[in-house]
């Protein structure tokens, strides 16, 4: 079982809210916009790919405190994340490096009050991410009104027609981090994402996720909900709920934030987020940025 809850590292190619409406105007038989999209913030993963010759770099800081009544302890858990996205070999298939590093800062249990420091890896994994289906592809999934601008960026039922993309990767080298306890230096992780287009504003992604697959003490079963909205074209906001089962503890987060698009290859967000559990309770607020390097 998991030492104690950790920060996961990024989770999931979250479709940036700066990306929509320039996608519902688009022949879309490509993946790539001519605005970054990213995962940050939140936890969650976008369907889309990042585009052919399209390198790209995710990360982020962040402060997690956890805090336990039983044992009147308080730890704050110093996070530094990173993901790396690549497309080379085709507009569907992405490569993906994601780690997270954490230095730790606990009260308790420590005799004589003194503070103790602990640090390592909490996620270390490569994988690739595949795109099954595209409802953008067929222009009969979403027609164009020619008669009326509020029923073609109004919400419509087949608007919820998702994208679908299927991730698949390992866990490796974490066989010495002192987070994660009995972890083999190779664990497999599985993942299948669903991306829906609500509104040209606004967006809603799903994430179903299985990591460290055939462990007995660290495997995770982790369901993801986020939903994104554009206030304008340089501003969004999204609200992300996340449910963790691993072997001996339940987990139910709740995400909030926004991000600013600087310039089309640049972005920064903010976010924050709380737990439902009393024991620990756990806060925490981020930072980030999201760069590409586009040879499309």
């Amino acid at each position: 079982m998991h030492k104690k809850p950790t920060i996961q590292g990024p989770l999931i190619l979250k479709m940036s809210l700066f990306t929509v409406g320039l996608l519902f105007s688009i022949c879309s038989f490509s993946q790539y916009t001519d605005i970054i999209n990213s995962n940050n913030p939140g936890n969650s993963t976008g369907a889309y790919s990042v585009g052919k010759r399209v390198y790209q770099i995710e990360s982020g800081f962040s402060v997690d405190r956890l805090r336990g009544v039983a044992l009147q302890s308080e730890s704050l858990f110093n996070n530094g994340n990173l993901a790396l996205r690549v497309g080379l070999f085709s507009e569907v298939i992405e490569l993906i490096y994601e780690g997270s590093y954490t230095m730790e800062f606990s009260t308790s249990p420590v005799p004589g009050g003194k503070i103790g420091i602990d640090q390592g890896f909490t996620s270390n994994r490569i994988g690739a991410k595949i795109m099954l289906f595209d409802p953008f592809k067929n222009p009969n999934n979403r027609p164009i009104n020619v008669y009326s601008w509020k029923k073609n960026n109004g919400f419509r039922w087949r608007n919820i027609l998702p994208a679908v993309a299927l991730y698949a990767g390992a866990n490796i080298g974490l066989e010495s981090s002192p987070y994660l306890i009995d972890n083999p230096s190779f664990a497999p992780r599985a993942m299948i994402v669903t991306q829906s287009h609500l509104t040209p504003k606004m967006v809603l992604i799903l994430n179903g996720i299985y990591d460290f697959i055939g462990s007995e003490t660290l495997a995770e079963k982790t369901i993801i909900a986020s939903l994104s909205y554009a206030i304008k074209r340089k501003w969004s906001v999204f609200v992300e709920g996340q449910y963790s089962i691993l072997p001996n503890y339940e987990e139910q987060i709740i995400r909030t934030g926004g991000a600013f698009l600087f310039r089309k290859d640049l972005q920064f967000d903010l976010y924050t987020g709380i737990n439902f559990q009393k024991e620990p309770s756990r806060e925490v607020i981020g930072l980030g940025f999201s760069y590409r390097l586009d040879r499309h």
